[in-house]
């Protein structure tokens, strides 16, 4: 028989609420309240359009696959204005049993506190086998109450009594966990798939980079990239060639457009890569630098498919990034995440599907600055240093 795996402890409430809170980028804004309370209507709506489009498309995922996302966003949003409404995670999830319970014809009790997702749980698979809820019908019931949060202003909320206030969204956050039952989801999954999404993109000071795809513990040096190393980028006649310790290694590179976009500077962009990622089976290839010592990494990790698929992101991020200005005014934390969703779903199933979305960001945000540079300057050098994960810039000593 196979033993059984061990269950992580259950993720309370609070405990919830505490790491949601580290990337809340709207606390202490004058908006932050409407700006959760339309946050929650939003990702309501996202919801049932992704429902919607699962009934209408035939290559979707599963309805369950694409709410399980939809209703961690929401999860968020909700906690974090009970919380800024003065509602503890406790009393929400108190108040949210309190009316499970009613809604299934059970005798009320005090719930153990802190309260957990897990108990919430406990209690859906109790009774949702008998409660009859049609999904649609349960989605109208979650869009009805989500368009109430988003009608009542926050004076209104601040004149009802406490006892009233917790009832108010005991009842919202009811709604929610029925919703994620009538999926086949458990609200702790959930959770937790939230809590690790929000890290991935907004990990506060909390980042840490995971280690070197290619560590002297596993390959010997001549397969590792040089951990701090130049780049010089010469343009002549309108194409671009590049130098390492002043061997030139690659093609001459054009733009290879209709109209000049310099995108023949676009190597910078797997440079960032490397400094932030770790990873760039184009530069390693140039570099000789694969990993033949392990056959399998060579072929998969760091061979053709590997590099058309890096490659295809560069020119699609460029694509994107002509739209916006090649991102110039776009802080970190502020890149469009559908974007950086999308390299993840690309890089599915390779070494550098285990990076996080913050790290996408800062390669995609220090490229394209490195970028605008070289095509301020004509060329440059650009120096990759793995160890202090930077991508720096500075002009031809003939330059200006």
């Amino acid at each position: 028989m196979t033993p059984a795996l061990p269950q992580p402890q259950p993720l309370s409430l609070p405990e919830y609420l505490l790491k949601a809170r580290r990337t809340n980028r709207f606390e202490n804004n004058p908006e932050e309240f409407d700006n959760l309370r339309f946050g929650y209507f939003g990702e309501t709506g996202g919801l049932l359009a992704a429902v919607k489009k699962s009934g209408r498309d035939q290559l979707t995922e599963p309805q369950s696959a694409l709410a399980a996302e939809e209703l961690g966003d929401a999860l968020w949003y909700l906690v974090s204005t009970a919380h800024l409404l003065g509602v503890s995670a406790d009393d929400l999830g108190e108040h949210c049993l309190r009316r499970l319970r009613q809604r299934f014809g059970d005798s009320d009790r005090p719930a153990v506190l802190p309260v957990s997702f897990r108990q919430i749980d406990a209690l859906l698979d109790t009774y949702k086998e008998g409660w009859g809820l049609d999904r649609i019908q349960q989605l109208g019931a979650l869009a009805h109450s989500a368009g109430n949060l988003a009608s009542i202003t926050i004076t209104k909320f601040e004149a009802m009594s406490p006892p009233a206030l917790r009832e108010h969204f005991g009842i919202l956050f009811a709604e929610w966990a029925i919703t994620c039952g009538c999926f086949h989801l458990r609200t702790e999954d959930i959770a937790r798939s939230n809590l690790e999404k929000i890290s991935s993109r907004w990990p506060g000071d909390e980042k840490v980079y995971p280690a070197l795809f290619d560590s002297d513990e596993r390959f010997p040096e001549y397969e590792q990239f040089p951990r701090t190393f130049d780049i010089e980028f010469i343009e002549r006649d309108g194409y671009v060639v590049q130098s390492l310790r002043g061997v030139f290694i690659g093609d001459r590179l054009t733009d290879n457009s209709n109209e000049e976009d310099h995108y023949r500077y676009h190597d910078v962009f797997h440079l960032a890569y490397i400094a932030y990622l770790g990873w760039s089976p184009v530069i390693r290839g140039l570099l000789k630098r694969k990993r033949k010592s392990d056959p399998r990494i060579d072929e998969n990790e760091d061979g053709a498919r590997a590099m058309i698929i890096e490659e295809g992101i560069a020119t699609w991020i460029f694509n994107h990034a002509r739209r916006f200005g090649l991102y110039e005014n776009v802080e970190v934390g502020k890149l469009d995440y559908s974007l950086l969703k999308q390299i993840q779903n690309m890089v599915e199933g390779y070494e550098v599907a285990s990076c996080k979305l913050w790290q996408w960001e800062l390669a995609i945000l220090k490229g394209f600055e490195v970028f605008r540079l070289l095509r301020q300057h004509r060329g440059g050098i650009v120096t990759v240093d793995m160890h202090q994960h930077a991508l720096t810039f500075r002009p031809h000593p003939a330059d200006p």
